[in-house]
């Protein structure tokens, strides 16, 4: 068994994980997910009036 590298509690969890689900809850990761939704959320707003996400020559993204 391993142990979270924050609390020190015996977890079970994937290879590479090495915190437990209560210490992993952090302000950051909920930030991440919100941020995440709103993308999705204006995508496929976006798709539903037809348009097209494209990669410009220069690196950039847009709509057409």
């Amino acid at each position: 068994m391993k142990c979270c590298e924050s609390c020190g509690d015996e977890i079970s969890t994937r290879d590479g994980e090495n915190k437990c689900e209560k210490c992993d809850d952090s302000p950051a990761r909920a930030k991440r997910a919100k941020a995440r939704a709103n993308r999705r959320a204006r995508e496929s707003v976006m798709r539903s009036l037809g348009l097209t996400k494209v990669r410009g020559a220069m690196g950039g993204v847009y709509w057409e």
